[in-house]
């Protein structure tokens, strides 16, 4: 008899927790919020918004306290050693339509495992749009995901289960070491919509399916109006700082994604006011702020979060130091070329080089990831063993230290792969901060006329009498 998905195993939970301290590295911050509602009086399923092929998965598996079972669309398990690797890592299949008719019946035997999955106390996890999507929106949700939450608790019974509506924010889709929201919601119970579903399923599936999508617009940061969708984000990204300043907020990742969140929601309420001509202006107001951006060659997230000119000079001093630090002194200048020999993925932009050869933007990140995670795994694995076989050789002429350079090279790997978001989103903030402040020097004019216009924007999108 083979085993339960869900069963423990071995080689599963000595790869999870690299996983996981891969996830986290590959970001600078990873913020969570809402743990407390994680459900511990029954079985619950996870459902994130997906804007991202595996990093919401990835995202999932680091804040659940036991490890989750997902399910994913079908079509992706039909080779057999890749159906043999998705089981391996938790994932059940789910047919569609699309699948073929005579696959539909197979959802019997998912929905069967999927109970079993809750009652051992296993969470699932479904996303709840069903596909991804690259932008800061929640799709249309199909009712395949309350099919399974509704035959589900049929099963369970008296055993209640839950549907957690999950938020994940990124603030960039591509780049490393960017900051990642994981906001959890209220959980929504089941029990009562089930007498609705035994008499009336298509009805109790839309019931949940608008109880989910309501309880999950407040834990993401969504807007609304597609067709003014660029507009809203640069006025999202350029206001930020003064909107928070405005609230009294710390810069934070947390405050600068509830933030995005305020910005958003009141250009939707202003979109959905016909007779107020205030959208419009300010759709206008942005177009222009983006339009001065880019005659600057300016980020607007620079606009809004450029340091102070002290600041900026104060980061300078750090890396101008180590410079001249590994200029004159051998031992300085052999310490770096050694820690960038342990771990080189902090200087390789493989971003650049994913973004080359994935035309979806959607699995760049995934791509990426994937790409940093198994070739640190490999590359630590091999210098390790170099090192310790041969760095008595190579490095002897330190300290030697023989067999026990190996060990050296994985506690720096570990230490540089922690350390390497912070840095490096500290060293491209200030290179940000300088071009800045170079701008400012070099064109004084527009950048006051551009300060000037944001803040015009935000006093008509936030009026002084509220």
């Amino acid at each position: 008899m083979s085993k339960e998905i869900q069963a423990n195993n071995t080689l599963y939970n000595i790869l999870s927790p690299l996983v996981q301290f891969g996830t986290r590295c590959h970001y600078n911050h990873f913020c969570v919020r809402g743990l407390e509602h994680l459900p511990t009086d029954g079985a619950y399923i996870i459902a994130p918004c997906h804007q991202q092929a595996l990093m919401e998965p990835l995202a999932v598996l680091r804040i659940a306290p036991k490890p989750p079972v997902f399910l994913a669309r079908a079509d992706i398990f039909a080779k057999p050693t890749l159906r043999a690797i998705l089981t391996f890592l938790r994932i059940m299949p789910v047919y569609r339509i699309r699948d073929g008719q005579k696959n539909i019946g197979k959802n019997q035997l998912i929905f069967e495992q999927s109970c079993r999955v809750l009652l051992d106390g296993y969470p699932l996890c479904l996303m709840a749009e069903g596909r991804h999507n690259n932008r800061h929106h929640l799709l249309n949700m199909g009712k395949g995901m309350f099919r399974i939450a509704g035959d589900a608790q049929q099963r369970l019974g008296d055993h209640p289960l839950y549907i957690v509506p999950t938020g994940i924010d990124f603030d960039e889709y591509e780049q490393p070491y960017s900051n990642v929201v994981v906001n959890i919601g209220a959980p929504i119970p089941l029990q009562p919509f089930m007498d609705t579903y035994r008499d009336n399923e298509p009805v109790a599936l839309n019931q949940m399916r608008d109880a989910l999508a309501k309880a999950l617009l407040p834990q993401m940061h969504d807007i609304r109006d597609e067709e003014h969708y660029d507009e809203i984000m640069t006025l999202c990204n350029i206001m930020n700082r003064r909107v928070r300043r405005r609230n009294g907020l710390k810069n934070t990742v947390w405050n600068r994604f509830r933030t995005r969140q305020s910005i958003s929601n009141r250009m939707d309420a202003l979109a959905n006011d016909d007779g107020n001509p205030e959208f419009g202006q300010l759709v206008e107001a942005s177009r222009s702020l983006g339009e001065q951006c880019r005659r600057l060659h300016l980020a607007e997230k620079t606009v809004s979060e450029h340091w102070s000119l002290a600041a900026t000079l104060l980061a300078l001093l750090p890396p101008t130091a180590l410079l001249a630090a590994a200029f004159l002194l051998p031992a300085v200048r052999q310490a770096i070329l050694f820690c960038l020999l342990c771990y080189p993925m902090a200087i390789i932009p493989t971003h650049l080089i994913v973004k080359r050869k994935v035309a979806d933007p959607q699995f760049r990140s995934s791509f990426n990831f994937g790409v940093r995670f198994f070739f640190s795994l490999l590359y630590t694995l091999a210098i390790g063993i170099a090192m310790a076989c041969c760095g008595g050789a190579w490095m002897g002429r330190w300290v030697d230290l023989g067999a026990w350079w190996g060990l050296l090279v994985v506690a720096v790997v570990i230490l540089m792969a922690r350390l390497a978001g912070s840095v490096t989103a500290w060293l491209r903030d200030t290179l940000h901060s300088c071009h800045y402040w170079l701008l400012r020097l070099a064109k004084p004019d527009a950048i006051r006329k551009l300060a000037d216009d944001i803040d015009a924007t935000v006093a008509r999108l936030y009026p002084a009498n509220e």
